[in-house]
């Protein structure tokens, strides 16, 4: 799996709250293999939307259809992000 990073405004139709909660780690923002007519995909707690290039909702994935392999996880590399125990403890070793 690839771990990218992008810039918020790459997304606008994405609110500010759902970019953080995406970048917190409490929901996925990724894409799947073999669905290339969906840009992106957004799993929050209890659903799966499909994105356009833009990050316009077009709708719900359908319950039975939402085992999707994710291939790329996404990231706004200009909003706040906690930093993982591993990084804290890799500085602690370099300091």
């Amino acid at each position: 799996m690839k771990l990218n990073d992008i810039l918020s405004e790459e997304l606008p139709e994405i609110d500010k709250s759902v970019k953080e909660c995406v970048n917190l780690g409490q929901w996925l923002l990724f894409k799947a293999g073999g669905h290339d007519e969906v840009a992106f995909y957004l799993k929050t707690s209890s659903s799966i939307f499909e994105l356009s290039n833009s990050g316009k909702i077009l709708q719900k994935v359908n319950h039975g259809e939402d085992n999707l392999e994710i291939d790329e996880l996404f990231y706004f590399s200009d909003l706040p992000r906690p930093s993982s125990l591993s990084n804290s403890t890799i500085a602690e070793v370099v300091n």
